[in-house]
């Protein structure tokens, strides 16, 4: 996407939110502001231990790779008679 585009886009979407906080009561409208706070800080927490979570689960399959392999190399060749 055009980052032209993106700025417009986010800047429509701060007028849009403002607008709504206008046709509220200022006490409503704190109380929302605070929400919105709130919100915004869960959202980066919840994307802060997704994070965590993929980059453990990364190197666990890297470390099971590496330790494949070397379970390869203990290998015996058996004879069957």
């Amino acid at each position: 996407m055009n980052r032209e585009f993106i700025k417009n886009m986010i800047l429509a979407k701060q007028y849009e939110r403002d607008a709504f906080l206008s046709l509220l009561s200022p006490s409503i409208a704190q109380h929302v502001q605070v929400i919105e706070k709130e919100v915004k800080g869960m959202i980066f927490d919840l994307a802060k231990e997704w994070v965590v979570d993929v980059s453990s689960s990364v190197n666990a399959a890297e470390k099971e790779k590496t330790d494949g392999s070397d379970s390869e190399k203990k290998v015996k060749k058996v004879s069957i008679t």
